[in-house]
């Protein structure tokens, strides 16, 4: 009776430490969101999750500056860059199933667009999904911006935006240079279209968005001004003052830009990102292969970026894009998860947020 009652106390005894941990990583990130973000500035949600500290999220600022409505934790954002993420597991999937190779050749799967493009026969899936295929990127060049900043079109299609990177110079040998190109993730986008059974939305659900738990994650609607998410906010038409971005189709509901999501989803993905693995003795080695990125020691894989911090590697996606800023990342050497969505273009802020989340929660380690 006594050995029982003495198991009985040390299970409430840690229970009541590790709620302890819960509040005190509560009130401490509570007071970087308020430190760091305004309550009438940019929409922010912050996610921490972690041994011990449980599932902590926060928002702060505003969804809507001419409502004057604020952002929650449940808000949807569109996601930018990390759209990429899923596009490339999804290409990897279809490598594990036999249905692509990493070696594909742009000229193999993509004979008609492939010509567009000087080296096709030498660029490779690979090459597009780790961003040294040394094809432009089409939101470079200037005579797009002048469409969607004329609101001239709505409704965008890959095939409408490759002519806008074939005006421009290659800028690469493939697999000799990193160079960031959203066009790399609309090819992969015509890629997946000629191997799947099912549309992109259909099968993502099927095997990602479903399997992860991702309930509020969906292909942003093409012909629509919101699909349900809330506006981002950038310097539009050059007068220095950011604006609603939902007015302007830059080429809504694609593969490189594309998706939304919430911070609850994005932190169950983080980890499953993270633990993706292609088949072989080498399979995950090559999941994991990263290059530099020219950009401070950031380095850059299959869809997935490594980032060094103090408290170890850190892998996921950092994107500022749209008229969001938005950084996911899992930290496996402590199985910790941090995601911070921003409605503007704020990369600092959004590196402050991140440092200092981590800080917080594993002050130790600094």
């Amino acid at each position: 009776m006594k050995i029982r009652w003495v198991v009985v106390s040390l299970v409430l005894v840690c229970s009541l430490i590790g709620c302890q941990q819960q509040r005190d990583a509560y009130k401490t990130l509570q007071a970087v969101m308020e430190e760091t973000t305004a309550a009438d500035g940019p929409g922010v949600v912050l996610l921490v999750e972690g041994p011990g500290i449980g599932q902590q999220i926060f928002a702060r600022g505003l969804a809507d500056r001419e409502k004057n409505s604020p952002v929650r934790t449940v808000s949807h954002f569109r996601m930018g860059g990390l759209t990429k993420p899923f596009i490339s597991t999804l290409v990897l999937q279809m490598v594990t199933e036999g249905k692509l190779s990493l070696d594909d050749t742009l000229a193999q799967r993509l004979p008609d667009t492939a010509v567009h493009f000087p080296h096709s026969a030498q660029i490779t899936i690979r090459h597009l999904l780790n961003m040294t295929s040394g094809i432009p990127d089409y939101r470079d060049n200037p005579a797009f911006w002048e469409v969607v900043r004329a609101q001239e079109k709505r409704g965008w299609q890959p095939e409408e935006l490759l002519p806008y990177a074939a005006e421009l110079p290659t800028t690469a040998v493939p697999g000799e240079t990193f160079h960031y190109s959203n066009t790399n993730y609309l090819l992969l986008q015509m890629i997946l279209a000629m191997v799947l059974k099912d549309p992109l939305a259909e099968e993502l659900r099927d095997r990602i968005w479903d399997p992860v738990d991702m309930p509020d994650t969906y292909i942003e609607p093409i012909a629509l001004t919101s699909g349900g998410h809330i506006a981002g906010y950038a310097d539009m038409n050059g007068d220095g003052i950011a604006e609603n971005t939902l007015p302007y189709d830059d080429a809504r509901g694609l593969a490189d830009l594309g998706f939304i999501s919430s911070a609850i989803d994005l932190g169950e993905f983080a980890p499953a990102l993270y633990a993706r693995s292609l088949p072989g003795a080498d399979g995950r080695a090559q999941t994991l292969a990263t290059i530099p990125t020219g950009n401070n020691e950031d380095e850059y894989g299959l869809g997935i970026m490594r980032r060094p911090s103090a408290w170890g590697e850190m892998w996921g996606y950092d994107s500022t894009a749209s008229g969001y800023s938005h950084q996911m990342w899992y930290l496996p050497d402590h199985k910790v998860t941090v995601v911070v969505l921003i409605s503007g273009e704020e990369p600092e802020l959004a590196n402050e947020l991140v440092a200092r989340a981590l800080t917080a929660v594993m002050p130790g380690e600094q």
